[in-house]
């Protein structure tokens, strides 16, 4: 563990390797910036991490999304540094195929906030993110929000990697994913920040969700005795039935994943690269008490076409071809089906899926959901079960299985 954090401190320091870089975040009223030392993004710029000082003595940790960098198709649409966004905010970014493929502009990542009414506009509550709506079970909490910028789902440990070309741009040298090597740093400095809260939320969407649950063991590790639950929001670890194993054998290489996986989890490493997601069985049987909630869409466009890239053997990775013959969305629910049928037995898991045949909610291909106004609507099979008390539950022990 490191020292803890300072309250008043807010390392705004510029962000390149030179006084030419773009300068510092715009920290959102309400949270505090801190850079790291030692860690850093793809690029090799450096790293941090948000901070909410909230007056209840619990914590969420968020880790955000943003794709992943698995060829330089793939990369092109995913942040190489903190100061790369996407634009939309939250009530639009990523959402679709072409929000998750549109540009990474010059813009810090940061927090979501809420927007005021302006105009026609309407007011905007960003979900988990939202302190002023007594709907939201956190809205006490502390909460950290991690960017992404290692295109690692935040567990690599691979440094001065080169991507070889798709055939459809160059190879890119010198990539750092190094994102579990950065979690370990931020939780050494998170730890002793918060020595007294009760409970810890690790959270995030797409490529966060993903991260909140590869990275669960050494969170829960490092907090103790202190209860840590997962809200996975998209990033739904599939049986290699459903998730092909040159997909998992390609992440594991190119990422360093096997450096981050348990060395004891002897169901995760098999000869073929899959076994990946039985880190979820390994979880399991370490912390018999630990708790997952799993949010999706029955029908995600979004992983749909990541996991597209196993088609064939993952003969290819070229994303905007692959956007043209996404992942059966009919396969894609069945594998969220089969979450629920091989892990609602253990107790331990909660589901909210959406979409099927609630007209209320048009659109069961649409992505990533807790930092958006939708959390606080009943937008699924749910008898009028909101996302927000659907979390309310997960958090107090209460798991529900929820939507088609």
């Amino acid at each position: 563990m490191g020292a803890p954090l300072d309250h008043a401190e807010n390392d705004r320091i510029p962000f390149a390797a030179n006084d030419a870089g773009p300068g510092s975040p715009v920290t959102p009223a309400g949270w505090q910036f801190y850079l790291i030392s030692g860690s850093m993004c793809r690029d090799g710029s450096p790293a941090g991490f948000f901070v909410h000082y909230g007056t209840a003595q619990k914590l969420f940790i968020y880790l955000e999304g943003g794709g992943a960098c698995s060829s330089p198709t793939f990369c092109s649409h995913n942040p190489a540094a903190i100061d790369n966004a996407f634009t939309g905010g939250a009530s639009s970014q990523g959402q679709t195929i072409g929000d998750s493929l549109g540009a990474v502009n010059q813009a810090f990542q940061a927090p979501y906030v809420p927007t005021a009414a302006s105009g026609l506009t309407a007011a905007y509550s960003p979900g988990i993110f939202d302190f002023t709506n007594a709907a939201n079970p956190v809205k006490d909490w502390s909460g950290v929000y991690v960017p992404y910028c290692t295109g690692d789902v935040h567990f690599g440990t691979a440094d001065n990697v080169t991507i070889p070309t798709d055939g459809v741009l160059p190879a890119l040298t010198n990539q750092h994913f190094v994102g579990y090597l950065n979690l370990q740093k931020f939780i050494a400095r998170i730890v002793p920040t918060f020595p007294n809260v009760t409970q810890v939320m690790l959270t995030g969407a797409s490529a966060g969700g993903f991260g909140a649950g590869l990275n669960f063991g050494m969170v829960q590790d490092s907090f103790g005795k202190v209860p840590v639950t997962v809200l996975d929001d998209s990033g739904p670890p599939f049986r290699s039935e459903y998730l092909p194993a040159c997909i998992q054998k390609t992440w594991r290489e190119l990422w360093g994943f096997d450096a981050a996986i348990p060395s004891d989890c002897k169901e995760c490493f098999n000869a073929d690269g899959s076994g990946l997601t039985d880190i979820v069985l390994y979880w399991r049987h370490k912390y018999k008490n630990a708790r997952v909630g799993l949010v999706s869409t029955v029908q995600d466009e979004v992983m749909r076409l990541f996991f597209a890239s196993g088609d064939n053997n993952c003969a290819s990775n070229n994303a905007t071809a692959l956007s043209l013959t996404p992942y059966p969305a009919a396969q894609y629910t069945m594998g969220l089906q089969d979450l629920v049928t091989t892990y609602q037995c253990t107790g331990a898991l909660a589901t909210y899926y959406i979409g099927g045949m609630n007209s209320s909610f048009p659109n069961p291909t649409y992505h990533q959901h807790i930092f958006r106004s939708e959390f606080y609507t009943a937008d699924t099979n749910s008898g009028g079960v909101t996302m927000a008390q659907w979390t309310a539950s997960l958090l107090s022990g209460d798991l529900q299985i929820v939507g088609p």
